[in-house]
């Protein structure tokens, strides 16, 4: 469960180390974000420069069964809730997609997904593009994450900081950031405003004491909802900072339209935290009813992809 926080005049919400060697921030100060998507998008050479291409790091179109192979993690592949399906029509491109289910369960939780590894040294800006698809009557109820994230983690192990929900980051262990859609208790229609669930080291308190993920989102007039039964892209990038300034950022595209802009991040306080893992996935708080998605055409790179 995930409850709601204030930052930056905007409701928020989030997701979710250890210490390695490496030059570490002495004394952090906590820092706030903040949203430039109007200054990015009035300036050509700005909205140029974040938007420029770089190198391919990952891609899975998954046109064969080898793309299992292509993901540490593949939670359901067993029971059959994660599956690699072919022809139908189901795919965006070619005949290939990953269709991901959370089953109906009598009490709570279901889900399924595929987490990839980019490697023990990771980079500093990571583009993660993704084409989704909301089978037509998706309805989750309220919580729920799906949609992907990026997570720094320090350190060469994969599984490194996994399942730490409600847990602030430290700095020198991980940042988690999920491009997803949310409900806000029912006030959004199905799927959901798209949001980023965000954990980081500057992150918010909940009023429950508790460290829930932050829902990062950019101003109510540009907030959507995403679609159901249409494949949408999904993009998007996170730079980290430059250790002992709070300089990283954030960024989303929705189909190739720059969604939300921010800067001023102190994502990490050790240079061994890095981008290093993807997740695709879906996960149902409460899941009285079956909901599946599909996912294609992944890339993850180092500079912008788009649509």
């Amino acid at each position: 469960m995930f409850r709601l926080v204030l930052l930056f005049g905007l409701p928020f919400v989030l997701f979710v180390g250890r210490e390695t060697a490496g030059r570490v921030e002495e004394a952090p100060a906590p820092t706030t974000p903040r949203d430039v998507t109007a200054e990015t998008l009035r300036d050509p050479r700005a909205l140029a420069a974040l938007e420029k291409t770089g190198e391919i790091l990952f891609a899975d179109d998954f046109e064969s069964s080898e793309s299992v192979k292509n993901y540490f993690e593949i939670r359901g592949i067993d029971d059959g809730t994660a599956q690699l399906v072919f022809g139908g029509g189901l795919a965006h491109s070619g005949r290939g997609a990953i269709r991901l289910t959370a089953p109906a369960v009598e009490v709570g939780p279901s889900g399924s997904g595929a987490t990839g590894w980019l490697g023990a040294s990771g980079y500093e800006r990571v583009y993660f593009r993704r084409y989704i698809r909301f089978q037509d009557d998706y309805d989750q109820g309220n919580h729920h994450h799906v949609g992907g994230m990026l997570a720094g983690v320090a350190g060469d192990n994969k599984w490194a900081e996994m399942g730490r929900s409600g847990v602030r980051p430290t700095g020198a262990d991980r940042f988690t950031c999920a491009f997803e859609p949310w409900r806000d208790w029912g006030r959004n229609a199905s799927p959901g405003v798209m949001i980023f669930y965000t954990y980081w080291v500057d992150m918010k308190r909940d009023a429950d004491g508790t460290w829930w993920g932050n829902i990062l989102a950019p101003v109510e007039e540009r907030r959507k909802v995403l679609p159901r039964g249409k494949w949408v892209c999904l993009e998007q990038m996170i730079r980290v900072n430059t250790i002992g300034k709070a300089d990283g950022e954030l960024a989303g595209w929705i189909d190739g339209e720059l969604y939300l802009h921010m800067s001023g991040f102190r994502w990490r306080t050790s240079e061994n935290v890095r981008v290093k893992r993807f997740d695709l996935s879906i996960y149902v708080h409460e899941a009285r009813r079956t909901n599946t998605v599909w996912y294609d055409d992944v890339v993850l790179s180092t500079g912008y992809i788009g649509p």
